[in-house]
């Protein structure tokens, strides 16, 4: 899938397109391309750029790798280089909306945003605190301005695309590599959204907002595609105010959104970079759900595959890489 062929398409299809083939382009990654816009968001963050890149053939291997950089006492920065960023230049498309908004829309959809979170327990954030612990983080609520309906009606079609790779291609994929990794909590410092007591900042607007445009989200706390990869969620909200709402996010973006648009997944560290390779075999039913007819749905160059069936995990190698078509 070629994630720039968008021209016939729709601005909310289009930006669907470019990040729902972002996660299932079989297309080499371009490293060079990839690299400099890692070195962007480095300094983006206002950080020292790299000065190593490690490629990983597939996600196992670059698991292996975060796991004894961390061991070794490095420090993630995925927590500055990729969700302080990708939330500040959301909240700098938000912000033109919201101060635009007259007082009677702003309440409303106040109101509505709150009373939302609240209905459906998300305040709670870890399903399974006691009570007490719930009802005192439901006086603390997301403290971010609430999504506008002209919001929420054009982010609404391009996250529920986005999700649905998530649901039914992402999820088992990791699901698969989480076999061998979610007892390893060496590697929580480079979830995505977590901080250091484990629970969601609830100053964090880009959960809020798409998870208030996504009502049917299951973002469970022990997802693996969830916890290490859910950038391309938070790319294809910040696409949507450029591309269908007209207002531009905080241009701090670009080295991360070119990142997701030239490789795989990938961690930053105090100057080294983790990259992985894309996959070379990734395949679809006709409903765009993980499936492998005669042999694995996915596979990665050093071997390691993953099956599944109609967007379920049915099998992977516990005990290594095996050969394509093995």
């Amino acid at each position: 899938m070629d994630p720039s062929n968008t021209s016939a398409l729709s601005p909310a299809d289009s930006i669907a397109h470019t990040w729902t083939g972002a996660a299932l382009t079989t297309e080499p990654a371009d490293h060079d391309r990839a690299e400099d816009a890692a070195r962007t968001a480095y300094r983006d963050a206002g950080l020292p750029e790299p000065t190593q890149f490690i490629w990983c053939p597939s996600p196992w291997a670059a698991l292996e790798h975060i796991e004894s950089l961390i061991v070794g006492g490095q420090s993630s920065l995925v927590t500055a280089v990729r969700r302080t960023v990708l939330k500040q230049a959301l909240s700098a498309a938000r912000v033109l909306l919201v101060d635009r908004a007259s007082d009677t829309e702003r309440f409303s959809a106040f109101g509505e945003f709150h009373s939302f979170f609240e209905r459906k327990g998300f305040y709670g954030e870890q399903r399974y605190d006691g009570m007490d612990e719930r009802y005192d983080l439901m006086e603390r609520p997301y403290r971010c301005p609430p999504v506008l309906p002209s919001e929420r009606s054009a982010l609404r079609p391009v996250l529920h695309a986005v999700h649905h790779t998530y649901r039914y291609v992402l999820r088992p994929m990791w699901s698969a590599i989480g076999r061998s990794i979610t007892a390893r909590f060496a590697l929580q410092p480079v979830w995505y959204w977590a901080d250091e007591h484990g629970l969601v900042d609830q100053d964090d607007e880009a959960r809020a907002v798409i998870r208030y445009s996504t009502p049917g989200l299951n973002d469970q706390f022990f997802d693996p595609a969830w916890c290490y990869w859910p950038d391309l969620m938070v790319l294809a909200a910040i696409d949507t105010y450029r591309g269908s709402l007209g207002v531009g996010p905080d241009p701090a973006w670009q080295g991360c959104r070119d990142v997701a648009l030239t490789s795989g997944p990938w961690w930053p560290f105090p100057d080294t970079a983790v990259m992985i390779e894309r996959p070379i075999l990734l395949t679809l039913d006709e409903q765009g759900r993980l499936h492998g007819d005669d042999g694995p749905a996915v596979q990665w160059a050093d071997g390691h595959p993953v099956w599944a069936s109609e967007g379920t995990l049915i099998g992977t190698a516990p005990s290594g890489p095996t050969s394509l078509g093995a």
